[in-house]
């Protein structure tokens, strides 16, 4: 911890204006991109082998669901105590059924490819 009471990466977000729902949407995305752009490296170059191919899109499928049931629970719960608006839940389910679906294509392009 920093001296002020909260982490360098707090106060970044903090300074470019990120509270933290839009904060975790936005690390839920970059943490999708940057583990397709792993799979691509590791895909295109074969740098990994076909098992480990394989799992990272599905353990990117599992995240998904993750994240989904997350943003539903908390975004309930935050509802239920703090009488925060529904478009907060609605907004994180939208973006996590989105990579849901990103990754179900990802999966299925990755079993087409290694046939």
């Amino acid at each position: 911890m920093a001296a002020g009471g909260s982490t360098a990466a707090a106060k970044f977000f903090r300074g470019i204006g990120l509270i933290s729902d839009k904060r975790s949407i936005l690390m839920l995305v970059v943490s999708w991109t940057l583990n397709l752009f792993w799979l691509g490296l590791n895909y295109f170059w074969r740098f990994a082998s076909v098992e480990v191919l394989l799992a990272i899109p599905i353990l990117l499928l599992l995240y998904a669901l993750l994240a989904l049931v997350g943003y539903v629970y908390w975004g309930v719960r935050e509802v239920q105590e703090e009488e925060a608006p529904y478009a907060n839940v609605m907004v994180g389910v939208i973006v996590a059924v989105t990579l849901l679906y990103f990754n179900f294509n990802l999966l299925q392009f990755v079993l087409q490819a290694i046939q």
